[in-house]
């Protein structure tokens, strides 16, 4: 049995590297319109999953949507992802990537989805430059502090930044430290 699951796992891994191998070169016209469509689709899942985060978005400073998977294996665990911010006061897109690795315990692999809640200018202005870094994950309830509005179910991940997070698909067990960095997608901005 044992055997079976680490060669499903292995196999998982293998898929998954070998589609982004030979996924087919996107222009960047077609990388962002693929990524704003993400993004409406983060945020229908993130709505019936948290119905906080719907209540809580229609106040906040901006947002930013990330769909990212992860591979992990031994002290070794890899996370990668792109999305959008959006910055509800000037309409201003930015597109992003996320890069995360853990040291620790960790085995497999899934996907995953993210929505960071950006309560102010300060914390937006740190998002989009590429100057946000967060580590352990900190508390489960939070309030922005301006409009009373509370990101119940969101995790805090930086000053002004709350994060939900929504697990697609796959298995991944691990407990490790974490540090990843959001910053801008240059090829697209």
């Amino acid at each position: 049995m044992k055997k079976k699951f680490f060669q499903l796992i292995l196999f998982a891994l293998v898929l998954m590297t070998a589609s982004t191998v030979f996924a087919e070169k996107e222009t960047p016209d077609q990388l962002r319109a693929k990524l704003n469509d993400m993004s409406t689709q983060v945020l229908s899942r993130m709505y019936q999953k948290y119905p906080s985060a719907e209540r809580a978005m229609r106040n906040v400073y901006a947002y930013c949507t990330i769909s990212a998977s992860s591979v992990k294996w031994g002290f070794w665990g890899d996370d990668r992802g792109r999305g959008v911010a959006v910055n509800n006061q000037t309409g201003q897109r930015v597109y992003v990537k996320m890069k995360e690795v853990s040291i620790g315990v960790n085995f497999g692999a899934k996907e995953y989805d993210l929505l960071f809640v950006i309560a102010n200018k300060e914390a937006w202005d740190r998002f989009i430059s590429g100057n946000i870094k967060f580590g352990t994950e900190v508390s489960a309830q939070a309030s922005d502090g301006v409009t009373g509005d509370t990101f119940a179910d969101a995790t805090i991940v930086a000053n002004g930044v709350w994060v939900y997070q929504l697990d697609k698909k796959g298995l991944a067990v691990e407990l490790s430290l974490k540090g990843a960095q959001i910053s801008p997608y240059k090829t697209l901005n």
